[in-house]
């Protein structure tokens, strides 16, 4: 498989980390991370009039017509800055799966709104105690439409989506992905502190009520679009930890040489220069397990195996490379004006968003044991 990128992918790429470079300054982040919405407006609408929140999304609503790898570059660059933009929430969780799924009105609502930057969305793909591809939340279809009833947890950007993509299940067992507006009767926010400090929700849904043509797609694709949004949802997760693992080595190594004790930089004692090469090994792992997830999942080939790889390496591989920066850097890790930290509480919190690395494995095996 070949897995370089084009000159377009590159150019990609390079302009979205320029605008990350300029714009997502320590001094920003600090200010967003204080804010009530916990979102950079500026940072957004500069994504927006760059045309790259459109890379993914096919010309006809405002797009550069590109595929799921261009996503994982924009993705990865976010890591490697720990920016906060819903690029995750909004693109790969709703505005991909209405494009691939949903129907001509759908695509028209919401699609080039999102690329213009004028429109959020998102997805709430978790519930307590429930596998994602198997959600509780209950979906009862009446006269008029449908009535959902159930509670999502740890829903990106809820407070300021135009729509929330919700799986739910009919009492036949049938999954439907729908379209709820949040200030639609019956859905109640809350709030939920995140390690990383974006802003995620708690989601219920008591009694609402939603029209036929709110469903993405038919009852009958329910499990292939809900399969097909978290596929590409973890890989996601999996290219932001791509970046900002890269970002966590960077960042090391450089204390690394230019810190000294007893006259020599700590990089040439063996303990600290073994730490780093490890991470060197895991960062490497993270980004190649990934970029194949990535790449087969946009060849349109079968990918259950490898994302399962991808998402243990980011899981597993991304915390030892987290731990391992705040050990190096000694005191200096916890202080909130050096930006280290930053790196760990994403990477923790990417590791336990929709499978830590021993649930992964043992996907795996059940994969491996089944063939």
């Amino acid at each position: 498989m070949d897995l370089s990128l084009t000159d377009e992918q590159r150019a990609l790429a390079e302009l979205a980390g320029k605008i990350l470079s300029d714009r997502a300054t320590l001094e920003r982040l600090k200010a967003i991370e204080k804010s009530e919405e916990r979102y950079d407006r500026e940072l957004w609408t500069d994504f927006a009039r760059a045309g790259l929140l459109g890379a993914a999304l096919p010309e006809a609503v405002g797009g550069s017509g590109g595929g799921f790898v261009d996503m994982c570059l924009l993705l990865e660059q976010q890591g490697s800055r720990v920016a906060m933009i819903p690029l995750l929430s909004t693109l790969v969780s709703a505005a991909m799966p209405i494009e691939r799924f949903g129907n001509a009105a759908q695509h028209e609502q919401y699609l080039p709104s999102i690329v213009a930057g004028e429109t959020l969305l998102s997805a709430a793909l978790v519930e307590l105690g429930a596998d994602p591809r198997s959600p509780t939340t209950r979906a009862t279809h009446g006269e008029t439409g449908w009535r959902l009833d159930g509670v999502k947890v740890a829903v990106p950007m809820a407070h300021l989506a135009a729509a929330v993509l919700v799986p739910a299940r009919t009492p036949e067992g049938q999954i439907g992905v729908f379209l709820v507006d949040p200030k639609t009767p019956g859905v109640t926010l809350a709030r939920q502190e995140t390690m990383n400090w974006e802003a995620h929700f708690r989601m219920e849904l008591a009694g609402v009520r939603v029209t036929n043509d709110t469903l993405v797609g038919s009852l009958g694709q329910g499990d292939e679009v809900l399969g097909w949004i978290l596929d590409r949802t973890v890989v996601g997760l999996c290219a932001i930890a791509s970046g900002a693992c890269r970002e966590a080595v960077r960042i090391s190594a450089e204390y690394t040489s230019n810190r000294k004790q007893f006259d020599k930089p700590i990089a040439m004692f063996q303990a600290v220069g073994q730490r780093m090469a490890d991470s060197y090994i895991d960062n490497e792992a993270v980004g190649l397990t990934m970029w194949q997830a990535a790449t087969r999942l946009a060849e349109g080939l079968p990918s259950a195996k490898e994302i399962a790889v991808a998402k243990f390496w980011a899981a597993d591989g991304g915390s030892r490379i987290a731990h391992a920066a705040l050990h190096i850097h000694g005191g200096i890790s916890i202080d909130v004006d050096y930006p280290i930290h930053r790196y760990f509480l994403w990477l923790k919190q990417i590791e336990n968003t929709l499978g830590a690395a021993t649930p992964e494995l043992v996907r795996l095996g059940a994969m491996l044991a089944a063939d």
